[in-house]
């Protein structure tokens, strides 16, 4: 009873679903995304500001946006009126002092109430839920409400240059704020965008400036073979997705009977293999995502050196650098970007102290209250400050010749690509006592390793910075016996003080 009442969205595919063997959640994810896809091109170029307006572009965003949320999910879609509604009134009637922290507090604690109903009624499963969007438009309810405060209340000396590009110094009107809350080719899986790379979007300012050297492409030259660069990525992402769990390194062999009886080395490959299968359903959906919205002609972020124009404002994924990267920053950094700036340009920024802390905290109630997010977040923290030592300590003694660089790149790109799959599997698994038993079936081995680089780091720092007292250069020597001699102590004091032969020690 539970489950059908869980997902609440239309059954009118039901059919197709069986036909094809996949979930009706999925078949109307994958519906509403083609919906969108269709519906994209003509925005672009038959809806444009020239020839309907601006508010106009902002009703028709809307209702398709409601009209697909409804389709997908159902009544659920309430949760999403009900936070953005009572966060506007936040905004409207919050003052100087508490907007934007009310705005904070209400969006996250009812995202939070919603992920605890899910885990109680829907616990492990993975059926799309009203979750997913409610996550994005806390994202964009809290930038927002950042921005109007540093728009309207803050003195612009006291801002950063990115907090002064992204301040909104004006209430948007209803109009404005259920378009941004619901535009219809970001509300099924977004990604984040902010409050004036949206307005300027749908005015047309970012594709429609005259004022462009000649020598530049216009923005939307050669859009459409982007878009069909995009989709053909995710489309190849989708049939990995399907195709390769039934071939290799299944995901769902995870924490099975099987898992235990195989040896050490083959149970980290296969974490390594699963792990690359799972990732791929998140390429499909965000490189779909992105995809769509710049056929909307949204997500334009400016020119490159060679004057082309770029679209990856709502790219938010770099699947090379997950899979490529020889860092685990740059592991990190290429993951969920819009979420990393979310959280860079909301909590980092701001944080009075413990900025590091504070951010792990919001991303883990952000994401949800399975104990493996937890049990991800301290492993990546933890792995991310050891990397750091590592690129600092270790790095320059490989720098000296092209082939030292290239064996520390095979080095690093090998344990980046293990720690990756060793640091996320808890999210796939959730259970807190079976990701223990996991880890202790590959004996803990990159946490010992991390622990053990740790302290060898730590030892090292504290011998470098332990002052030496029989070490002294002739400058400080100097200066000793000026000062000494000014207090008129230097005879008293140099026998016992003054290593016997500074010249030789210096």
């Amino acid at each position: 009873m539970f489950r059908s009442e869980f997902y609440g969205g239309s059954l009118m595919l039901a059919p197709l679903a069986e036909t094809i063997g996949l979930p009706i959640d999925q078949i109307n994810f994958l519906f509403c995304q083609l919906i969108a896809l269709s519906l994209a091109f003509p925005f672009r170029s038959q809806l444009c500001v020239d020839k309907v307006g601006v508010r106009t572009r902002h009703i028709i965003e809307t209702t398709i946006g409601l009209l697909l949320t409804i389709f997908c999910f159902g009544s659920q879609l309430w949760h999403l009126l009900a936070q953005s509604i009572v966060s506007y009134l936040c905004m409207v009637f919050g003052g100087k002092s508490f907007s934007h922290a009310l705005v904070f507090v209400f969006s996250m604690g009812y995202l939070s109430v919603c992920h605890i109903y899910r885990q109680i009624y829907d616990y492990g499963g993975y059926t799309l839920d009203i979750t997913g969007p409610l996550m994005i438009q806390t994202q964009k309810l809290t930038s927002l409400a950042f921005a109007l405060h540093d728009g309207r209340y803050k003195d612009e000396k006291e801002l950063s240059h990115d907090q002064k590009s992204q301040a909104v110094k004006k209430l948007p009107d209803l109009l404005e704020y259920l378009s941004y809350m619901f535009y219809f080719h970001g509300i099924m899986v977004g990604p984040l965008t902010f409050f004036n790379d949206y307005i300027a979007f749908i005015e047309e300012k970012d594709v429609t400036n005259k004022s462009e050297q000649s020598s530049m492409k216009h923005p939307t030259a050669d859009l459409n073979k982007l878009v069909v660069k995009k989709l053909l990525v995710a489309t190849a992402c989708c049939l990995g997705m399907m195709l390769l769990p039934g071939l290799f390194f299944n995901p769902e062999k995870l924490n099975s009977p099987d898992f235990y009886s195989w040896s050490f080395a083959y149970k980290v490959l296969f974490i390594l293999g699963a792990m690359t299968i799972a990732k791929q359903k998140y390429y499909f959906a965000w490189k779909l995502a992105d995809a769509v919205n710049n056929a909307a002609g949204f997500g334009f972020s400016g020119y490159d050196q060679h004057g082309s124009p770029q679209w990856d404002l709502t790219d938010n994924v770099d699947i090379w650098g997950v899979e490529m990267s020889t860092s685990l920053k740059v592991n990190i950094d290429s993951w969920n970007k819009k979420t990393l700036l979310w959280l860079r340009r909301l909590v980092y920024d701001r944080a009075p102290m413990q900025k590091t802390l504070s951010v792990f905290t919001c991303s883990a109630f952000w994401h949800g209250f399975y104990p493996g997010y937890y049990v991800t977040f301290g492993t990546g923290a933890l792995m991310t400050v050891v990397a750091r030592q590592v690129r600092r300590n270790i790095r320059p003694w490989f720098q000296r010749s092209v082939y030292s660089r290239l064996i520390y790149d095979c080095i690093t790109f090998i344990a980046t690509r293990l720690a990756n799959s060793y640091i996320c599997f808890p999210f796939l698994i959730l259970e807190f006592y079976s990701c223990i038993n996991m880890y202790k079936s590959i004996y803990f081995f990159y946490h010992v390793l991390t622990l053990a680089s740790y302290l060898c780091f730590y030892v090292m720092t504290s011998s470098r910075s332990r002052p030496n007292p029989t070490v002294f250069n002739r400058g400080q020597l100097q200066t000793a016996d000026q000062s000494q001699l000014q207090t008129g102590t230097a005879k008293e004091n140099s026998d016992s003080n003054l290593p016997q032969d500074p010249i030789k020690q210096d």
